[in-house]
């Protein structure tokens, strides 16, 4: 359901839905909100999708998702009583609704055959992996942290150490991941394009596999780069090879004292091994060098949270996600007991202060006396009717762009729901909505009832002026009576016939009328419709974070209607000169209605890495690849995977090693992503960035890798040696 013309004060996001509630100006008072289809989907087949995602968990993702504290872990006997209710309640459907799901692409379950995959997982494995997942940090691993520290490298051991590691990772990756790595590492060194960035692009898309090969490759041929080795060890250590990864930070750590991204990755390292107490101690030598690191302040999170110190894991996190937001460190901090704030939330896209140009348009003025009246009448009429003939041009346009709007949104369901079943991830929304929806949404929700205060309070003197319009109406009516019985007497043949006395009457007492009724109601139109440009600015820069495109193309064209709606229904009173007068007609030449400025997203970030490129917009945050034809089809274990982490970018030759913010201004951007992708992107606290968004690009980008904290399963690197 697509609901037109409502004015731009009446959309309203639901941050838990997600979903655009739009009030048809049509509907009377007290109807109840009207909502897109969307939302009856979602309703009506909940059980369908909760049974897909059950399928999907069965399958093998089980371990993905932690159970709530203190609960226990469904036994094999309560897992196939569970899926035996899932497969009745499809069987129970209804033809027509089995025809609508198969219409939108939606594959039902096998429930016989996801109960067969999970049949062989004893409820001693289940209870097991329920404490491995529960664990807040990971348990004490004393054989890693003995090989880790066994190793101490030098400058001159580092070639060989290297090749050795390597040659151990190639022999966990697949043959397929090696031969494409190998294609897209000749491509890369073809075109010139920085090898190294090429991994770390690699591994922000969510291909770690292909990503540690490259970065393997680039640091045998340069076993000296330092910025190669600190990005290496940081993709060990996201992988599970943290007492690999050790040897090579500590080296660096001596040659680059006090670097925050090298510190960072050692907590990590330590963490992922167990050994809480070396974590705490170079988180906190992290942090100092930059308070609001993201990976360190997490990490520091765990720790707090693992010793019972809630209040300072909670700090931990909030410093940690101000810069760099995820939907992980969200939920961590809820699970925390702590409910994000918007002023939690760092926003570097400045807001224009009025997106459609709703400022530049202007109308007639309100007639104000007899002598103004006549012209103005007639200016308001073509006023109107140029409204009228632009609100029929974009209905127009409304009506195609509603149809592309449903069909694309019906591809990216099918998509969605196709990647779900798939064990695939794709983005449900664009990349800034759910930061958006918390930073921006309490300004646009009427979350507390503000919203609906100030829109009556701005609505009250517009509705009083309207409501005594009518009363002047009536006191004019009772003067002109009194008038006519004045003059009764002295108009006719032989009469006195006093028509410029009554001519300069009429026209005193009507005049009188125009200056209070249309006084009043232009002064109180001037500053209602100052708050609705005002509300539509702000509303629609919201939307363009919250909104795929072709939704905000919508959007935008519901409100260009209902702005050019509002304006040409405003209520204007008229009253001619006396009919006893002698009026000379006076003509003006015809205004133009004014044009809509095009909203589009000013903030544009681009981060070239050379073959890989990151496009950070309002609407979407991607990443795209140039391979020059190698084709990527290597199928990455998601079961094991445990991504999260953030990279700071700069450009020039600002430093020789890997950057660590809070020491080098060459430091522009910083990228964060887990492994559901990239989830955030702008410029590091402290630079100084473009207004229109950071562009980083050229052949001296930096890009240095912060590991993060395991997120999810063991890592491929699980057991190296």
């Amino acid at each position: 359901m697509v609901i037109k013309n409502a004015s731009p004060f009446s959309m309203i996001y639901s941050a838990d839905a997600n979903i655009l509630f739009l009030r048809d100006r049509n509907i009377k008072r007290g109807s109840p909100f009207l909502f897109c289809h969307l939302k009856y989907y979602i309703m009506k087949y909940a059980i369908i999708l909760l049974s897909v995602l059950f399928f999907l968990l069965s399958s093998g993702l089980l371990a993905q998702t932690k159970p709530k504290p203190k609960e226990k872990p469904p036994t094999q006997k309560e897992m196939a009583e569970m899926m035996k209710e899932m497969q009745g309640a499809m069987d129970d459907m209804s033809p027509e609704d089995k025809r609508a799901m198969d219409s939108i692409g939606i594959k039902m379950p096998d429930m016989n055959k996801a109960a067969k995959s999970v049949s062989g997982i004893s409820d001693a494995q289940l209870q097991k992996a329920y404490e491995d997942e529960s664990r807040i940090v990971p348990q004490k691993d004393a054989a890693r942290i003995n090989s880790a520290l066994s190793v101490i490298l030098s400058a001159a051991m580092m070639s060989a150490y290297i090749a050795k590691t390597q040659q151990a990772v190639l022999a966990i990756l697949s043959p397929e991941a090696k031969a494409t790595g190998a294609k897209i590492y000749q491509q890369a060194k073809s075109v010139n394009k920085s090898v190294a960035n090429t991994a770390v692009g690699l591994w922000m898309d969510g291909k770690p596999t292909l990503a540690l090969y490259i970065m393997g490759e680039a640091c045998k041929a340069e076993p000296a780069n330092a910025l190669n080795l600190n990005n290496y060890a940081a993709f060990l250590t996201m992988c599970g090879a943290e007492q690999v990864a050790l040897p090579i930070l500590n080296n660096l750590n001596k040659r680059y004292p006090k670097n925050s991204s090298i510190l960072n990755n050692i907590t990590q390292a330590w963490l992922g091994l167990g050994d809480i107490e070396r974590a705490d101690k170079y988180a906190d030598s992290a942090i100092r060098i930059y308070a609001y690191h993201p990976q360190a302040n997490m990490a520091k999170c765990l720790i707090e949270e693992s010793k019972g110190n809630i209040p300072a894991a909670i700090a931990a996190a909030k410093k940690s996600i101000s810069k760099a937001y995820s939907n992980e460190k969200e939920n961590k901090l809820k699970k925390l007991g702590y409910d994000l704030k918007a002023e939690d939330l760092n926003w570097d896209r400045p807001m224009p202060q009025d997106a459609l140009g709703l400022g530049n348009f202007t109308w007639p003025e309100f007639p104000l006396d007899v002598e103004q009246n006549k012209l103005l009448e007639k200016e308001w009429k073509d006023f109107k009717n140029e409204c009228q003939q632009k609100i029929n041009e974009l209905k127009i346009k409304q009506e195609k762009i509603e149809q592309e709007y449903l069909t694309i949104s019906g591809l990216r369901i099918q998509q969605l729901l196709k990647a779900g079943q798939n064990g695939q991830y794709i983005q449900p929304l664009p990349g800034y909505a759910a930061k958006a929806i918390k930073k921006l949404g309490p300004g646009v929700n009427d979350v507390n009832g503000n919203m609906s205060f100030v829109f009556a309070k701005e609505l009250e003197p517009l509705t009083k002026a309207l409501l005594a319009a009518g009363e002047h109406e009536t006191i004019l009516s009772v003067k002109q009576k009194l008038l006519d019985e004045k003059y009764e007497d002295q108009i006719g043949e032989g009469r006195a016939n006093p028509l410029e006395a009554i001519c300069k009457d009429e026209n005193a007492i009507r005049t009188e009328f125009l200056a209070e009724t249309n006084g009043k109601l232009q002064s109180a139109y001037r500053s209602y419709f100052n708050y609705v440009r005002r509300r539509s600015s702000d509303l629609l820069y919201y939307c363009q974070y919250t909104m795929w495109p072709e939704q905000f193309e919508l959007a935008k064209v519901n409100a260009q209607i209902s702005w050019l709606t509002q304006i040409k229904d405003q209520r204007v009173f008229f009253k001619d000169k006396s009919s006893w007068c002698k009026d000379i007609p006076k003509t003006k030449k015809p205004g133009q209605l004014q044009n809509f400025d095009d909203v589009h997203c000013d903030y544009v970030s681009t981060m070239n890495l050379g073959i890989y490129k990151i496009t950070s917009s309002c609407s979407n945050l991607i990443g795209e690849f140039d391979f020059g034809g190698v084709e990527i089809n290597v199928t990455e274990n998601v079961e094991t995977g445990r991504y999260s982490g953030s990279a700071m970018i700069g450009a020039g030759k600002g430093f020789e090693g890997p950057a660590g913010a809070g020491l080098e201004a060459s430091i522009k951007a910083l990228v964060e992503w887990d492994n559901t992708g990239i989830t955030d992107a702008g410029a590091i606290a402290g630079v100084e960035g473009n207004v229109h968004g950071v562009t980083v690009a050229g052949a001296d980008v930096k890009v240095t890798v912060n590991s993060g904290v395991s997120t999810t399963g063991k890592g491929i690197l699980q057991g190296i040696k």
